[in-house]
């Protein structure tokens, strides 16, 4: 005899009845169920009502085992049972990759030899391989369970207090819980389906994946600062070992003796000056390698974890990984070779008003400025391409004078034989050859030029600068809405407000970075070589209060072009 397998499933539960129970209206359910639902719902313990035609009862029925219904249940099992234990017995020729090796998930429902298993159903809580998954494809109550890939690992997803799936996570006790553990012991608690804790996590580890990507890219950079630094802290030291020297053997017939001890002292002084600031700087490079090793294996980690699946694998994986620690690098910096150069200016001083009042408090100047200072912020040519790398200045050809040509892609002018056909616009400079670009800026910004033959301006100036006529207030560097570094083959100039500071010693190639730190008031112009070592060439402060404009000038036979950084 045939039965419709929706005739046993228990409304509540929407398995087969365990233990059926029939309430005065007729309708059944598992013994277990109907009491776990009147201990929730019962109306403070008044009325208890059926679920499904929703007929009240009080007081509270007493319900008895149905052993008819048991009988009938008994029968359909132990016919289900011999179904499959006969498809089991026709399968027993097929090929052996069907059955379960170790380490494979095996069927729960085979009997004798297990087959592999290929779907878990979250409702059954077990385990079947594509013969016995069948009727989860067939029987319409059986339709609706949720089946997802068997795994060796499925187990831990079961609660062990009732045997129901582990579907919801309690943020407040940090663990993962059943539907009726969420009922009974974690009332009150934060809870959240596993699913969606997933969700929330996937999207902190992709949070902390750009922080390690941030913080490994600025940790890059502040290793490369600080390379920079300690070669220039050399060059410099010993440079400034030898301009003092050169300053000795100036007056070595008056006080040669005296001079020569003063210049090997200064030299093992200067050596020690330099391998302070150089340990220095290795001691803070090992502190940043090591904490960037550290960040990339989190960040491996992290990615492998990303392709995990199995959300409560993929959450104990990522408590397991902790939060991300915080950065140890000190900003702190020596003041060693600061303190060494006021000392040994001192010394310097007193030494010659004693031996001989020829030797000027500038001629000691000037060597000791030469030493350099970790609290300048010496930065590499990299280090600025690197921050700078979206910076694009374009000139605005509606300012360029007549005298000039511009090219097509708004970043080259020249000197032109005759006068261009510009049309005329109240932004464009009739007397001066000049030019100002179209970007107004109010934030950090660095771009290099490069010139040819001539002498070229590079400068900075405010929008309200005159364009019209031939005073002052219309040339750059002779007014205070700019700033200009004049470059010729003999040297550089810089002007502002009709001033200039000469003695610029000449640039050591045709190429001049300028560096913009506008909220400081910082305007730095550097020499770059071949080698793209920087040389500052002059560096001006002030405050801005408006933003301002890069702007060029040529002479007769110059040409400028705004370079591609």
């Amino acid at each position: 005899m045939a039965y419709n397998q929706e005739l046993f499933d228990c409304s509540i539960c929407l398995q087969l009845l365990d233990d059926p129970v029939t309430t005065a209206c007729g309708h059944s359910y598992c013994l277990t169920c109907i009491n776990i639902f009147w201990d929730k719902n019962n109306n403070g313990g008044r009325n208890f009502s059926c679920p499904q035609c929703r007929e009240t009862f009080c007081p509270r029925p007493d319900l008895k085992r149905n052993t008819l219904l048991a009988g009938l249940l008994e029968e359909h099992r132990r016919r289900t049972s011999q179904s499959t234990a006969a498809a089991a017995a026709a399968d027993d020729d097929d090929d052996d990759d069907t059955y379960a090796a170790p380490g494979d998930v095996q069927c729960d429902a085979c009997t004798g030899r297990k087959r592999k298993a290929s779907k878990f159903c979250c409702v059954c809580l077990a385990s079947y391989c594509e013969t016995h998954l069948q009727p989860h494809f067939e029987v319409p109550p059986l339709k609706r369970h949720r089946l997802i890939p068997a795994s060796a690992r499925i187990k831990e997803s079961i609660c062990g207090r009732h045997d129901k799936l582990l579907e919801i996570y309690c943020r407040t006790d940090r663990q993962f819980i059943c539907l009726m553990c969420a009922m009974d012991g974690h009332k009150g608690h934060d809870t959240v389906a596993v699913a969606a804790e997933k969700c929330e996590m996937e999207k902190k580890l992709e949070r902390t994946k750009k922080e390690i990507e941030q913080r490994v890219l600025n940790s890059e950079m502040k290793m490369e600062e600080l390379r920079g630094t300690a070669a220039y802290i050399r060059e410099a030291a010993w440079e400034a070992c030898d301009d003092f020297e050169r300053l000795c053997a100036e007056h070595i017939r008056s006080y040669v003796r005296s001079m020569e001890r003063k210049c090997s002292e200064m030299r093992e002084k200067f050596g020690e000056a330099e391998k302070a600031g150089v340990d220095w700087t290795n001691s803070r490079l090992g502190q940043l390698q090591r904490e960037v090793f550290a960040l990339r294996r989190r960040e491996d980690k992290l990615n492998q974890l990303s392709l995990t699946e199995d959300p409560i694998q993929f959450l104990q994986g990522f408590q397991a990984l902790g939060d991300l620690p915080a950065s140890q690098y000190s900003h702190e910096r020596p003041e060693t070779l600061t303190d060494f150069a006021s000392t040994q200016k001192d010394k310097l001083k007193n030494m010659c008003n004693k031996e001989k009042k020829e030797l000027s408090t500038r001629s000691g100047d000037s060597v000791l400025l030469k030493i350099p200072t970790l609290q300048e912020g010496i930065k590499s040519r990299k280090y600025l391409l690197t921050k700078y790398k979206s910076s694009k200045v374009e000139v605005d050809p509606y300012t360029v004078a007549a005298c000039l040509c511009l090219s097509k892609s708004n970043r080259e002018i020249s000197w032109g034989e005759r006068d261009q056909a510009h049309p005329d616009h109240p932004d464009r400079f009739t007397f001066y050859h000049q030019a100002l670009c179209k970007q107004g800026l109010e934030v950090d910004h660095y771009w290099e030029v490069e010139w040819d033959g001539g002498i070229v301006e590079v400068a900075v100036s405010y929008k309200g600068i005159e364009r019209k006529g031939s005073g002052r207030d219309c040339c750059f560097g002779h007014n205070r809405v700019s700033w200009k570094l004049m470059c010729s083959p003999s040297g550089c100039t810089f002007w502002h407000n009709n001033l200039h500071r000469g003695q610029i010693p000449p640039a050591r190639s045709c190429r001049v970075g300028v560096h913009l730190n506008y909220k400081a008031g910082l305007l730095d112009f550097y020499s770059i070589s071949d080698t793209d070592r920087l040389t500052l060439l002059h560096q001006t402060q002030t405050t801005f209060t408006e933003p301002v404009y890069p702007g060029f000038s040529v002479d007769l036979g110059a040409t400028l072009k705004i370079c591609n950084i």
